[in-house]
């Protein structure tokens, strides 16, 4: 793939500062991007990720957003347009998991999770079609979760904003296909992350027959059929692959990265 800038591609990760996040950041750099927009919330972890991909030998655009706010969204891909000229690749990461009891979630609540999750990631999507139909070509991937095709007690509000993204996903793949750019989107399964900054705190503790559903990370793995947690560093990898020119026939799919069926999600 050309540029406009020459030789090279520029690529753009939101929820950079940490995790999944900063694994495809580094993981563009390795795979010959020449620059990436690491945009995230957090500034210090966004900043960190910058310093990576810059020491990894690509060009870093370290960008301040919060994906609840559709005004910094536009700002900041203007940004990455003017400063980079092009976008080769969009991987919408940014968001978070969250899970409370259904009847007592707030519309506080719903509107948090969903805004950041499936709102943010539309006018993610909005802003890279913008830049990419004008060039004639480019990649999104989008991040959806396994909450969203496995029901799991409290994690209805995750399911609606991750499935909603799943779907959103197919419809513009649909519309963009013959405008060169294609839309694909991840599930990742039960992952060892870090985060960086401010996590939301989890609703009302969910209520299931018989007691209260664990908020423990412990003995997680014991629920997928691999056995073992899922490192960030394979989901970036998936996400880099549907990127780049080597999926080019791939559009409009959903990757779940999970290391297989989940025996139980009974947690």
């Amino acid at each position: 793939m050309t540029t406009a800038s020459g030789d090279g591609w520029f690529g753009l990760v939101t929820g950079a500062a940490s995790g999944i996040g900063r694994a495809t950041a580094l993981a563009f750099t390795a795979a010959g991007a020449r620059g990436v927009a690491c945009l995230d919330i957090h500034a210090d972890g966004n900043a960190e990720t910058a310093a990576r991909v810059e020491a990894a030998g690509a060009r870093a655009l370290q960008v301040t957003v919060d994906l609840a706010d559709v005004g910094q969204i536009r700002t900041a891909y203007g940004v990455v347009h003017r400063e980079f000229g092009r976008l080769d690749a969009a991987a919408h990461i940014g968001g978070y998991s969250w899970r409370g009891d259904t009847l007592r979630v707030t519309p506080e609540e719903w509107d948090q999770v969903v805004g950041v999750n499936l709102r943010g990631t539309f006018f993610s999507c909005q802003q890279a079609l913008a830049i990419m139909y004008a060039q004639g070509s480019g990649a999104i991937v989008n991040m959806s979760a396994d909450a969203a095709f496995d029901p799991i007690h409290g994690y209805s509000v995750q399911a609606a904003a991750k499935g909603g993204i799943a779907t959103l996903t197919r419809s513009l793949a649909f519309e963009a296909a013959r405008r060169g750019v294609r839309v694909n989107a991840v599930s990742p399964g039960i992952t060892r992350v870090e985060r960086t900054g401010y996590v939301p705190s989890r609703g009302a503790p969910v209520a299931v027959p018989g007691g209260t559903a664990s908020d423990s990370s412990e003995g997680l793995e014991r629920h997928t059929a691999a056995g073992r947690w899922m490192e960030v560093g394979e989901i970036a990898e998936v996400i880099t692959f549907l990127a780049r020119p080597g999926a080019s026939g791939v559009n409009g799919e959903l990757v779940r990265i999970n290391g297989g069926p989940y025996p139980t999600l009974e947690f």
